[in-house]
């Protein structure tokens, strides 16, 4: 899978040096085509009136090269003539018109492209802004050390780049993360103090030994291969999904109670009623971040048509547009995908990424709105059936939708 390069993306490019001083009678909304009023100031040049009415990112150049603004617009020409100052009115958005001297414009279907693009360009000229925006990604990931026998909470940002152990991710939030992590320490009695463990069989036994809640690894009183194999199958349950943990309980409840071992039933009954508790919203999609493939399908700029990009080993591309009745897609995008799989260890600039994906993955759909961006995890078989009425939802979307209508508020303006 082949990255996409932001520059092969269609591009409005202006040069304000070499655009002569134009003049507009001014006209009111109704007299414009697309709806949109043209009233400026005499002798500002009406720069806005080159670019479209249309979602977008919208890239301020100074004279000597640098980044002015770098922002995701619902209305490129709109933002333009406001922080270009055309009307010459008082505002509180600063006139950056004295201090530009080129726009670029990069028109968008989605709220997603938008925001990946300013990612990437933010990535190469204004590391700032792209921090910032990484903050905001920012998702958890929770992380199994085999060799200690423990957990820790990470996210994506402090996810060590030499991490060899499992990460499970995304999760929404640090508590939840921790609500997973403790809940595998009560189903699977694993140690809850690791400082302690380390030391077996010389360690010091803790409350829970006590209270029957540990076999005690540390002190001796359980072998270490015992421990080690709980905390694989705690591994397991994590990495299978909160949906597949719970069905391997009711499947032993069920089990137990055919074979009278109402003692078994009644644990695992138990063990059930913890695991529901965990927030599903902020856990569901969690699953082992290496070997990750995902396929986002958004609204395409092109009215009609679809975008499909992919994340993998190779990080997020724009791979393929397609248009509604094109048949055999499933096929089509796991032969772009390929063998594209994040490796054993995950690099921070594929990490910046994901969170990203992640973010929008993890946005809920509002009741007022229809969701206009699909992510689907090829990991899961069911990808395959739910290809075609995304690619249908996409393609149903106007190719310049504006902010009002759109389903996720996620732009990020300096």
């Amino acid at each position: 899978m082949k990255a996409t390069v932001i520059e092969c993306l269609r591009t409005i490019s202006i040069d304000l040096a070499q655009l002569s001083t134009q003049s507009c009678t001014q006209k009111t909304k109704q007299d414009t085509p697309d709806g949109v009023s043209c009233f400026h100031a005499p002798g500002v040049p009406l720069v806005s009136m080159h670019f479209p009415s249309a979602r977008g990112v919208v890239e301020m150049i100074a004279e000597d090269g640098s980044t002015v603004l770098l922002a995701a617009s619902g209305h490129i020409r709109s933002f333009i003539a406001q922080r270009m100052n055309e009307d010459g009115q008082q505002s509180s958005k600063a006139n950056l018109a004295p201090i530009t001297a080129k726009i670029i414009a990069y028109p968008t279907g989605s709220a997603f492209e938008s925001d990946w693009i300013v990612h990437e360009r933010a990535r190469l000229v204004d590391l700032g802004l792209y921090a910032k925006l990484n903050e905001q990604n920012r998702r958890s990931v929770l992380v199994f050390d085999s060799q200690a026998g423990s957990w820790r909470v990470e996210d994506t940002l402090s996810l060590g780049l030499d991490e060899t152990g499992l990460a499970v991710g995304p999760i929404l939030t640090k508590q939840a993360a921790k609500s997973l992590g403790e809940t595998l320490d009560d189903v699977y009695e694993l140690c809850r103090y690791p400082k302690e463990l380390a030391l077996a069989p010389n360690g010091s036994a803790c409350a829970y030994k006590q209270m029957g809640r540990c076999p005690a690894a540390c002190d001796g009183s359980e072998p270490m291969e015992a421990y080690r194999e709980r905390f694989a199958s705690a591994q397991r349950s994590a990495a299978d999904g909160l949906g597949a943990w719970k069905k391997q309980l009711k499947d032993e409840i069920q089990s137990a109670s055919a074979e009278l071992d109402f003692e078994h039933a009644q644990l695992a009954q138990r063990q059930l009623g913890e695991v529901e508790k965990l927030a599903a919203d902020a856990l569901g999609l969690a699953q082992p971040m290496a070997g990750m493939r995902l396929v986002c399908i958004t609204p395409s700029v092109r009215k009609g048509w679809a975008m499909v990009w992919g994340l993998g080993g190779d990080g997020l591309a724009a791979m393929v547009g397609v248009s509604e009745d094109q048949p055999g897609m499933a096929g089509v995008i796991e032969s772009l995908m390929g063998e594209s799989v994040s490796g054993g260890v995950l690099d921070q600039l594929w990490l910046d990424r994901f969170a990203l994906v992640a973010r929008h993955w993890m946005t809920k759909a509002s009741k007022a709105r229809r969701r206009r961006v699909t992510i689907l995890d090829l990991n899961d078989a069911r990808w395959r059936s739910q290809v075609s009425k995304a690619i249908a939802q996409a393609c149903e979307a106007k190719a310049y939708d504006d902010d009002s209508i759109d389903e996720e508020q996620t732009h990020i303006q300096r």
